[in-house]
């Protein structure tokens, strides 16, 4: 329930900062030049500078409920019932992940790491030029 509430109130925010955004007049005017010519209706009411106050407060107010709500939503997402919504991992829990099983590379009397030795079962690269076995 929670989780409904919060994606819708994310979209509101979403749809009210984008227009928000588009309301502010630019170098170019802005699309706050359509309401009206050059000053547009939103500043003949409120005046050029408390119009640009009102956008940017209202844009700061906006963002800052985006990344609430985004981090609200992050953090409620992984209550959903314990779901896990990867397909390996699905595959894994069901049985039915085949991964291929390598065998023991040393023999079973070999030393453990030791500087001097490599490993017996490994490729080893025959290549005389020095260009690397890759």
């Amino acid at each position: 329930m929670l989780h409904v509430f919060l994606v819708v109130l994310h979209i509101l925010i979403c749809f009210a900062l984008t227009t928000v955004v588009l309301l502010q007049a630019s170098k170019g005017g802005g699309l706050a030049g359509a309401f009206g010519g050059a000053g547009g209706a939103p500043q003949q009411l409120l005046g050029s500078r408390g119009m640009t106050t009102l956008l940017h407060k209202a844009t700061i107010y906006l963002a800052v409920g985006f990344f609430m709500t985004s981090f609200l939503l992050f953090m409620t997402e992984g209550s959903g019932g314990g779901k896990t919504s990867s397909v390996v991992g699905e595959a894994a829990q069901k049985g039915q992940l085949n991964l291929p099983v390598q065998e023991n590379p040393l023999p079973a009397d070999a030393p453990a790491n030791d500087a001097g030795s490599q490993p017996t079962g490994g490729q080893q690269s025959t290549d005389d030029q020095g260009g690397g076995g890759q």
